[in-house]
């Protein structure tokens, strides 16, 4: 990174993390770059700017790392009012989300857990996006992620079956594996094999083993294999 670009994105960063919240999800949509593109033009060529030079991009990695518990009201508050433009509220979904991650707080996750049940699928996809690399321990409800898994749209059951990661409750392991063995959609299973790889047991090895011996395809297997060397790796 030249050191133009580089000084202009360290003062953008800084502007942001003073940011009061509700300014920070005006910006995650601001697609302006991050420097004078009219100045520095022959530094640059237009065409292959990335979204990483967009405001937008840095704004929603600040986003990513938010921790001020002061936050929650507020971001509550701007997805229960009905009058919160859509794009407006799914940003606050996600800044939530990883409120709750980066907290640790169980009253925030359990917050939006309980309002997939009332979101379009649009939100309940941010929603699981945003709590994906969440602790989830063994006294989190995860109930509602659950019934996505299993009644939910193919596109949907997927982002569930991601989400799941990081969970604590042997319960989890046992409903990805009836899933696994119930869904014949490959994508979906190489999904479950992914979060499979993170949270399973030995109990997950025999169905694995099982379903590699007749796998076809290499993407399909290498997901199997992975979950599968992954597990034994930490069983041992």
């Amino acid at each position: 990174m030249n050191w133009i670009e580089s000084t202009f994105k360290n003062r953008l960063k800084d502007k942001l993390a003073k940011l009061p919240i509700e300014s920070l999800l005006v910006e995650m949509t601001n697609s302006n770059y991050f420097f004078p593109y009219n100045i520095w033009k022959k530094y640059f060529d237009k065409n292959s700017i990335e979204s990483g030079k967009w405001i937008s991009w840095v704004a929603t990695r600040q986003a990513e790392k938010i921790e001020d518990l002061n936050y929650s009201d507020r971001l509550k508050k701007i997805i229960e009012n009905e009058k919160t433009e859509k794009n407006f509220k799914s940003r606050a979904y996600f800044c939530l989300g990883h409120l709750s991650k980066n907290l640790k707080n169980k009253e925030i996750f359990e917050y939006l857990v309980n309002r997939l049940e009332i979101e379009t699928e649009e939100n309940q996809e941010t929603i699981l996006i945003s709590i994906t690399n969440a602790i989830k321990p063994i006294d989190y409800n995860l109930e509602p992620i659950v019934s996505i898994l299993k009644n939910g749209k193919l596109a949907m059951k997927t982002n569930a079956a991601i989400s799941l990661k990081h969970s604590e409750n042997p319960k989890i392991e046992t409903e990805l594996l009836n899933s696994f063995e119930y869904e014949k959609n490959k994508h979906l299973q190489e999904m479950i094999a992914v979060t499979l790889r993170n949270i399973g047991t030995e109990k997950s090895l025999p169905i694995l083993i099982e379903k590699l011996k007749v796998a076809k395809g290499t993407d399909y297997k290498y997901f199997l294999k992975s979950a599968i060397e992954e597990i034994e790796k930490r069983e041992k």
